[in-house]
């Protein structure tokens, strides 16, 4: 089979400094990279927004008590500083408005909305790339 010329290399190589999410079909897996608690000041919590209209995805800061948010705390968290959030209907609602490939991870760079201190992921801005076997 012949690679598909439109994925880029799969390991795409990000700043440490780069505030992005991975969002994964398989299993309904959102990767919250570190840099983007850090871009919204270090929250307890998070909590996700989508925004089916303009097809983004809002990070909000939260209190860790907040019962619709994520907390930022445990053990993966503070040996890695990053997240791995399950959210198989948030991630099916992202599909079904996309024409995104079920076998692909796609990569998104936040933009900072400063006056809401919130980080903000635009489909559009999404950049594919095969999942690495040790992660499928």
């Amino acid at each position: 089979m012949e690679p598909n010329s439109n994925i880029p290399v799969p390991e795409l190589i990000y700043d440490i400094d780069c505030p992005y999410i991975d969002i994964k079909w398989q299993k309904g897996y959102i990767f919250v990279s570190n840099a983007v608690f850090r871009l919204i000041g270090k929250p307890s919590g998070i909590r996700l927004l989508w925004n089916i209209a303009k097809r983004s995805l809002i990070i909000k800061p939260t209190d860790i008590e907040d019962p619709d948010g994520f907390p930022v705390i445990g053990k993966r968290y503070a040996q890695r500083g990053s997240l791995f959030i399950g959210s198989i209907t948030l991630v099916h609602e992202i599909w079904a408005t996309t024409s995104w490939d079920k076998t692909l991870r796609y990569r998104i760079v936040a933009k900072y909305n400063e006056s809401s201190n919130v980080a903000i992921f635009e489909m559009k801005n999404a950049t594919a790339s095969e999942i690495p076997k040790k992660y499928s």
